[in-house]
C-alpha cells in the first residue's frame, strides 16, 4: 500500500517528542546494552567525530558513565530492578 498524501493545504504533523521519561528509560536500556554486551568504545574515533582531543573525549565518556550509573542505582531504588523489565507503556517501536 502506498503511503498517503497530506491533504492539500495541510503540513504533515510532527513526530511527537518523547517525554523525558521515556527518554531517561531508553537511554538507560542503552546503557545496560552497552555494559551486557562487554562494548569498547573507540575515544580517539569519538574524539576525531566531535573535533576534540582524546583527553576531552575520555572525560566526556567518564563523567557521562558516571550520571548513568548514578540513574540507574537511583531508578533501581525507586522502581525495583525488575520494574524496567516490563513492556508495558514502552514507546519504542519494534
Amino acid at each position: 500500500m502506498a503511503p498517503t498524501q497530506p491533504k492539500a493545504g495541510k503540513s504533515p504533523s510532527k513526530p511527537k517528542e518523547p517525554k523525558d521519561s521515556d527518554l531517561k528509560k531508553q537511554l538507560l536500556f542503552l546503557w545496560t546494552c552497552h555494559k551486557v554486551s562487554d562494548v569498547n568504545i573507540d575515544i580517539p574515533a569519538v574524539a576525531r567525530h566531535f573535533g576534540i582531543k582524546n583527553k576531552a573525549a575520555q572525560m566526556r565518556y567518564t563523567r557521562l558513565k558516571k550520571k548513568l550509573d548514578e540513574m540507574e542505582a537511583s531508578n533501581e531504588e525507586t522502581h525495583g530492578k525488575d520494574k524496567d523489565t516490563e513492556d508495558e507503556g514502552d514507546t519504542m517501536s519494534d
